[in-house]
């Protein structure tokens, strides 16, 4: 009881957001999960300024409004003045507008371009490129700094007219009003975060074909943009003196320069917004520690530091808490110096160590010879039994011909005993420091 409680305070600023727009809204967001808010609130400003978003028809009912595309050419996608001085842009700009594809799910693989020795990697969700297994530090002469494009997805279709043909443009002019209205909302506010969850949700859902934002064309039309568009922004930074790219992700480019070139930096970016009409944000970083694009740290001059991937431990209530010491002590590691197996051995929270473990209702997982239940908290332990997650056989014939009719076991923390603590209290094991101290090593070692 005492933890339903403490959940419950934990939660209180949730339920609170979705007792607030219940009440302001007359509608029930009690279930709502933050993405549905947002795409919710979308449509009751759809159907208030008169778009129709559903049919209705006396056999199927109310269905979603959408414009499926069976063919899509993304000349058609393609904003027409880009253009690149490097040669390699150049080329992935000509692939892409020869292109016509029949879906939008994994259709650019391998698309990449080299420029200075930095590789892009294009697809359809966004474009990555990142330095890797790397420390990148400031000092006096250099600095690092991180350029992101503010509300990357939502300006690039407010400010380009693009949307879904089926809601037609007053779903442009729904956009920017949203986005204009959030300004006058302290982002701590219910109608703040609402406004920011109905901008950001309605990209992701244009390419789910039971939605009613379904158009993949519009889908195209954003996410291919906005790779080249940021394209052309590193293009123009790599031209200057020292300047070099370390990342560049689904909205922004981040570089180390010297300080000296600021002004030059501050010129292009200042010209890059005139072209597009976006607007560049920008964090100076002392420290950056990248193992690759989607896991590394990064520490602003306020001290802030920012988590992605397998460094990150603030986590949501649905994401996976297992052996949250490994990517704290990782940090303190690479950002304090902190020596790894002592920081671990004196770790004083045990809930930091439990691993989580979970199997379908297909499979079994197995403790030493005795079966447990689906999901399972874990210690690795000096003392224990082996953990095994053993899956159903796949059926059917092998390439020999022989019958594939044997269950499959596979090691879940391979080569380490463990021991169960569904019931915490009751546990008081003997913690094997070794696997939680290779664990951080994993991050930290082998980072120059």
């Amino acid at each position: 009881m005492s933890q339903t409680k403490a959940f419950y305070h934990k939660s209180k600023a949730m339920l609170e957001f979705r007792e607030e727009l219940t009440q302001k809204y007359q509608r029930d967001f009690t279930n709502h999960n933050d993405t549905k808010i947002g795409k919710d609130y979308f449509v009751m400003e759809l159907e208030k300024a008169g778009v129709s978003c559903y049919d209705y028809s006396p056999g199927k009912g109310r269905t979603p409004r959408k414009t499926p595309r069976h063919v899509i050419n993304l000349r058609d996608a393609v904003l027409p003045w880009i253009a690149f001085r490097e040669p390699e842009f150049n080329r992935v700009l000509n692939w892409l507008k020869a292109q016509s594809i029949t879906e939008t799910k994994g259709v650019f693989k391998d698309l990449t371009a080299t420029v200075d020795g930095f590789t892009y990697v294009f697809g359809t969700g966004g474009i990555h490129g990142s330095i890797e297994k790397t420390v990148v530090e400031s000092n006096d002469e250099y600095m690092i700094l991180d350029l992101d494009v503010t509300s990357y997805y939502p300006n690039l279709a407010i400010q380009n007219g693009l949307y879904p043909e089926h809601l037609g443009e007053t779903f442009v002019r729904i956009f920017r009003t949203l986005f204009e209205q959030r300004k006058n909302y302290d982002k701590k506010s219910a109608e703040s975060a609402m406004l920011k969850l109905a901008l950001n949700g309605v990209y992701g859902d244009s390419n789910n074909q039971f939605s009613l934002f379904y158009d993949p064309l519009f889908t195209m039309r954003i996410t291919l943009n906005g790779q080249l568009l940021l394209c052309l922004l590193a293009e123009q930074l790599s031209a200057i003196p020292s300047c070099r790219i370390l990342q560049v992700n689904t909205d922004g480019v981040t570089v180390r320069l010297l300080r000296a070139n600021l002004a030059p930096l501050r010129a292009i970016c200042n010209e890059w917004s005139i072209a597009t009409r976006l607007n560049l944000e920008d964090v100076e970083y002392t420290k950056m520690c990248v193992r690759d694009v989607n896991n590394y740290l990064a520490v602003s001059t306020t001290g802030a530091v920012k988590r992605k991937g397998a460094y990150e431990y603030k986590m949501g209530w649905h994401q996976n808490h297992s052996a949250l010491v490994v990517p704290r002590v990782a940090e303190m590691a690479l950002i304090e110096g902190a020596n790894i197996r002592q920081t671990v051995e004196a770790w004083p929270d045990m809930m930091d160590f439990m691993i989580k473990v979970k199997v379908p209702r297909t499979s079994r997982l197995m403790w030493g010879d005795r079966q447990i239940q689906g999901t399972s908290r874990v210690l690795v332990t000096r003392d224990g039994q082996p953990l095994v997650k053993v899956m159903p056989p796949l059926g059917g014939i092998n390439k020999k011909g022989e019958p594939r009719n044997q269950e499959r076991p596979m090691n879940q923390m391979s080569g380490w005993l463990t021991t169960v603590c569904n019931d915490v209290p009751d546990v008081r094991p003997a913690i094997n420091y070794d696997y939680y101290v290779q664990e951080v090593e994993k991050l930290v070692m082998g980072l120059k």
